[in-house]
Parts: structure tokens; sequence; C-alpha cells
């Protein structure tokens, strides 16, 4: 009819403004877990001048599976205090009080409970975020870590130099009179600058 071919103009740029909207919604969630996780990766391995506690050069970066990764680097609390610290992102499964279930990534920010010995999950204790810590981007479909350029010699021997991230987010919102979900697919590669610069 007249009426249908009028209003399909109206409701194709509709649509297109709500994939925009969800779009740069998806971008501005996913750059700031992104800028979070870049900042851990290029601090991942730094021993403060200041702390008597070695950092064995394989603690710096921990791949434990495709979605999880750690490291440890020493860091300060917002008092000043020089503490160990252990971060970890992974994927958790979220159920939410309707019923719709997704993924989310979390962030573990820990303390080093002996950094003398060494740093791990069990050795530590939850610093902010609670034990499994707090999530950063919710509906996240994919969450890649794959470690790149190994070194071959020095303190960080075996371990990454670069760590690359594939990440896929999507909107939680479908878009009006369709069954199209937005979803957009991030690819980060951060170099490990302790790793890669200390001999």
């Amino acid at each position: 009819s007249t009426q249908a071919k009028t209003l399909f103009p109206y409701t194709t740029l509709f649509r297109s403004q709500q994939i925009l909207v969800s779009q740069t919604e998806l971008s501005r969630n996913a750059l700031r877990a992104i800028d979070l996780l870049r900042a851990d990766i290029r601090m991942a391995g730094y021993r403060d001048f200041s702390n008597p506690n070695p950092l064995a050069g394989n603690q710096a970066i921990k791949i434990g599976g495709v979605g999880d990764i750690a490291f440890v680097y020493d860091d300060y609390t917002d008092a000043g205090v020089l503490y160990r610290a252990f971060i970890r992102y992974y994927l958790a499964n979220y159920t939410s009080s309707s019923g719709s279930s997704r993924m989310r990534l979390m962030r573990e920010w820990r303390k080093c409970n002996n950094p003398a010995s060494s740093c791990d999950r069990a050795s530590s204790t939850a610093y902010i975020g609670g034990d499994a810590g707090e999530p950063i981007l919710d509906w996240v479909s994919t969450f890649e870590v794959t470690g790149l350029n190994p070194k071959v010699y020095g303190t960080f021997l075996g371990q990454y130099q670069t760590v690359q991230v594939n990440l896929v987010i999507t909107s939680p919102q479908k878009i009006d009179g369709s069954s199209k979900v937005v979803s957009k697919k991030y690819t980060v590669l951060t170099r490990a600058k302790n790793v890669s610069l200390v001999p």
C-alpha cells in the first residue's frame, strides 16, 4: 500500500539509528575495559626499586586458558603503600533477576600475601571487588587470550612479550521489528613492556 511505502524509509532510518546507538554504547563500554586491560599488560612483571622482594620472571604473565589471564606487578595503594598485585581477567556466567543469562568479563584485583616467595591466586587476598573480582564488561560472547613472542633470554625467559586479546560483545537489546542483535569485535595487541625491556 501507499502508506506502507511511505513508512518504509522511516522504519529503515529508525532501525539504522538504533544500530548506531547500540554500536556507540558497545564501543564506550568496551573501550573502558580495554584501557584497563592494556594498562595491566604493560605493567606485568614490574618490580618497584624499593621492594626488597624478588619477582620471579615466570610470574609476570600467566595464561590459564583461552579466556583466562593473570598478571603480577608492584603497585601502590591510594595511601601510598607499596604492595604486590595479582590481577586476573576471566569470563563468568551471570543470570539476572529476570532470568536472562549471559557472560561477563571479570577482573580480580588481589594483594599477594607473601611476595618474597611467590604470588598466585591461592597465595593472595582480594583487595577490591570481593573474592570473585568485579565485572568490568557485560554481554561478552568471546574473550580469547594469546601470548606472543616469548622471551628467549634473560630475566623473563619464556614469558610473552606481547598479548593479543580477541573480544566480542553483544548488545542486550534487539533491533525493533527484527531478530538482529548488534555485536562488535575488538582485537587488542599490547606489548608487555617490562617483560620486553628488562634484560
